[in-house]
């Protein structure tokens, strides 16, 4: 097997983050004329085994839908765990190299502080 770098879409990382339990939408931009072509999300080195969603399926964990309009593909993670942190590839399939776009999820802790703080505010409102 010949390793072949990575085509990007704009070389740029798209960040994205959630929070643990819950939801991350990444939006993966794709050039004019790929409409009709497959999409797909993987992980890490984006092996055939990191593949993760591909157009029109849906799974638990993950979720897509295509915006040809907008010219951009959208997948959900539900249930958020630290370990889904990490790099992952927004994917179009073509005839030769595919296309992608890096995505960097960060996963953060779901207690925020304010929520702490807030049952002591409203305590001291009764007073």
């Amino acid at each position: 097997t010949v390793w072949e770098p990575l085509l990007c879409v704009t070389c740029d990382v798209i960040p994205v983050f959630g929070y643990e339990r819950g939801d991350a939408r990444v939006s993966c931009p794709y050039p004019s004329g790929y409409e009709d072509y497959e999409k797909y999300l993987c992980k890490n080195d984006c092996n055939d085994d990191d593949v993760l969603i591909k157009s029109k399926g849906n799974s638990n964990k993950y979720s897509i839908y295509d915006d040809q309009e907008a010219l951009t593909f959208k997948v959900t993670i539900s249930h958020l765990q630290f370990d889904d942190a990490g790099k992952y590839w927004c994917g179009v399939t073509r005839t030769g190299n595919d296309i992608y776009t890096e995505v960097k999820l960060e996963v953060r802790n779901a207690t925020h502080p304010f929520c702490s703080l807030q049952p002591k505010y409203k305590e001291n409102l009764r007073s």
